[in-house]
């Protein structure tokens, strides 16, 4: 008998006053997910620069491009709302300042991650266990001041590669994996689809979908109306009884627990 699991989780950054609306529609379906938040950022106010579906830039609030380089709001929730805003999801670290950990020593990225691991703590209930990369840097020295401290995953921003069954693989190196996808691809919604079509033969299988609130904003991810691809997965995954909607931190944990 077919004993092997299929997860669905999302992990979404930087906290932003756009995660509310995304989360109101993950409890209308019973989803969960993760947030990787920069504790020394809250309450910052922003706006980004973005071309199609990608941000690149922080500027003032006051700047307004026109053209083909736009600008929208990525402002960041405030200290006093983090723990009404996320209650019942998982909290992740991003580090403290959103910091390029290529740059920083291993004493300065030790700082980094515990610092905010420490802050986070004291909004939420559950264990602060992961981590997402900002920009998707890493370091030899990163990864191994989470495993000396107790850090169970750690997410990058490149997507998994493979075919078929290979493409949503359970990640072999916690501390260092790739996403299923970033919620800007234009083929999430035909990526999901072969998810939902495949009986896993070879190992548990997860789909990990990642992003920013901000992308909610982006004129071009508005026209692909992105809110409604992710209403209809939301259902997907509430009437399939063979998908575990989790957090991050429960599918690890849930994963190496069956390996035992």
């Amino acid at each position: 008998m077919n004993q092997f699991k299929k997860y669905f989780t999302l992990s979404y950054d930087d906290g932003l006053e756009q995660d509310k609306q995304t989360i109101a529609l993950m409890k209308k379906y019973g989803i969960k997910g993760t947030f990787n938040l920069n504790s020394a950022m809250f309450g910052e106010k922003s706006n980004i620069k973005y071309f199609g579906t990608m941000g690149f830039e922080n500027v003032d609030p006051s700047v307004v491009k026109r053209g083909l380089i736009k600008t929208g709001p990525a402002n960041r929730i405030p200290a006093d709302e983090i723990r009404q805003v996320y209650e019942g999801f998982e909290l992740a670290t991003h580090t403290a300042h959103h910091a390029n950990m290529k740059k920083l020593s291993k004493e300065e990225t030790e700082a980094e991650l515990l610092r905010d691991r420490e802050a986070l703590s004291h909004y939420t209930d559950l264990p602060v266990v992961g981590h997402a990369f900002p920009y998707g840097s890493k370091s030899p020295s990163q990864i191994e001041v989470m495993r000396e401290n107790g850090f169970l995953y750690g997410r990058g921003v490149r997507n998994a590669k493979g075919k078929g069954e290979d493409r949503f693989a359970f990640p072999e190196n916690p501390l260092d994996f790739a996403p299923t996808c970033w919620h800007i691809d234009k083929n999430i919604k035909e990526l999901f689809q072969e998810f939902l079509s495949i009986t896993p033969t070879k190992g548990d299988m997860m789909f990990y979908m990642w992003g920013h609130g901000y992308e909610f904003d982006f004129d071009a991810m508005k026209k692909r109306e992105i809110l409604k691809t992710l209403e209809w997965m939301f259902d997907q995954v509430a009437n399939n009884d063979s998908i575990i909607p989790c957090t991050n931190a429960e599918a690890f944990l849930d994963h190496a627990a069956a390996k035992r």
